[in-house]
């Protein structure tokens, strides 16, 4: 029919001769840093309204690059130097805690200041100065890497418990943190390792005897070194943070004096305390699989954290990496504006080791909400298979009280133990995985 009927007509039936200039016609294009970029019709057609590239981005400005660009040594150093710079200098209160010279008695107070102000902008702080010690950082995320990473799952698996959400290994994909907000989502793709306080007077449930990796299964070596270098990481960053919370309380006190009731029993604190220190590994590979976009979902869904404050060292590992919300007011999870948190690698981490603080739940509803317990998530990142630090592995030192200690929250007048405030606080969460469940 062609050549009887239309080969006059239509001579040549090449795409680009039958493809017509479309005027109204609106083209996509990516960058190589993840920009979205059209060309054409720049306007909904029929609705007279502009179509803006800035609305369109899948990627926030300030994160887009192109993932697999060669590293520059320079340009990591000089941003972990700034990182380092730009970080809190806590030394007043974790190094010089007993000088009550007039010198630092004002270090204290310009410390205590800069470091409420970050907290009551972002619920996030950088802060060095801490007076733990470059080399015990380096062998306690060494000794993570080697468990979390190395180690067989078999060494993981010696240490197992019944209630894995306080003590011992819990494996990938058996915990969901979307539930603390109240959201249903998939679980998340982390595996985890706790210790925390034992105690063989009290009958709380948040003191538990910790289970440590079999030395039979390991190897003595290994297991001696792991066991004494968390122990001693734990006990040295637990300190670190009694000085950071007293610097918060200050600030505080200095700043807003309705809270300084509901804040005393902060500063009012003994040894029994209930911190669990948990070790997270991140592997190369993790995505979620299931749903649309799965491989785009966060590794750790949007959250907050339970306890009083979380203190946060991690490696440079490149397969994950921590954000925050951009606007520490926002409370939903699917925000697309999130902020990276990055640490500082190389000679500087050695020198002075830079943490992460951030606000959680308790210490928010105890001032009312003046310091805020920011969402955040851990999501996925390009990197080669074959990267020596491909794999990322965090220590996170999730602050607690003593189970009797009486707390009074601001905004409802409530009076209760954070034994119970925390049990209020997991049952809620607890509620939303057993709905799911039952769907």
């Amino acid at each position: 029919l062609y050549e009887q009927f239309l080969k006059d007509e239509v001579p040549d039936t090449s795409i680009e001769a039958l493809q017509s200039p479309l005027s109204m016609g609106t083209q996509l294009y990516q960058l190589y840093d993840g920009t979205l970029k059209l060309w054409g019709c720049k306007r909904m057609l029929w609705h007279r309204m502009p179509i803006e590239e800035k609305k369109i981005q899948m990627i926030p400005q300030n994160q887009r690059q192109f993932p697999f660009s060669p590293s520059n040594g320079e340009d990591k150093n000089e941003e972990a130097n700034t990182i380092r710079e730009d970080a809190i200098d806590m030394s007043p209160y974790c190094k010089n805690c007993s000088d009550d010279s007039e010198d630092n008695i004002n270090s204290k107070l310009h410390c205590a200041a800069e470091l409420n102000s970050m907290l009551e902008k972002d619920g996030f702080a950088l802060v060095r100065g801490t007076g733990i010690s470059g080399n015990l950082c380096d062998n306690a995320l060494r000794a993570t890497k080697s468990f979390l990473h190395e180690a067989d799952e078999s060494v993981r698996r010696s240490c197992l418990t019944k209630d894995r959400a306080r003590r011992g290994y819990s494996p990938m994909a058996t915990e969901n943190f979307a539930s603390l907000l109240g959201e249903e989502g998939p679980n998340d793709l982390v595996k985890k390792f706790r210790v925390g306080p034992e105690s063989e007077s009290s009958s709380s449930s948040l003191y538990q005897p910790n289970a440590w990796p079999s030395s039979e299964v390991w190897g003595d070596e290994e297991a001696a070194f792991f066991i004494s270098s968390i122990e001693e990481y734990f006990e040295q960053t637990r300190l670190a943070a009694d000085y950071i919370l007293t610097a918060i309380c200050d600030g505080i006190n200095a700043n807003n004096s309705d809270h300084a009731q509901s804040i005393n029993v902060l500063s009012n604190q003994s040894n029994n305390h209930t911190s669990i220190l948990t070790l997270l590994g991140y592997q190369y590979g993790s995505r979620h699989k299931k749903g649309s976009k799965g491989y785009m979902r966060p590794l750790v869904a949007a959250h907050t954290d339970v306890g009083v404050i979380t203190v946060l060292l991690y490696d440079s590992g490149k397969c994950a990496t921590l954000q925050r919300v951009a606007d520490a007011c926002t409370a939903d999870p699917t925000t697309e504006e999130w902020v990276n948190i990055n640490l500082p690698a190389g000679p500087c981490y050695i020198d002075e080791p830079v943490f992460v603080v951030n606000v959680g739940d308790c210490l928010s509803e105890l001032t009312g909400g003046s310091l805020r317990s920011t969402l955040h998530r851990v999501m996925p990142q390009p990197c080669k298979k074959d990267d020596n630090d491909a794999a990322r592995s965090c220590l996170a030192l999730f602050v607690g009280l003593e189970p009797s200690a009486s707390l009074t929250l601001p905004h409802s007048g409530e009076n209760m133990t954070y034994e119970e405030w925390r049990r209020g606080r997991i049952a809620r969460a607890t509620a939303v995985l057993r709905n799911s469940a039952s769907k």
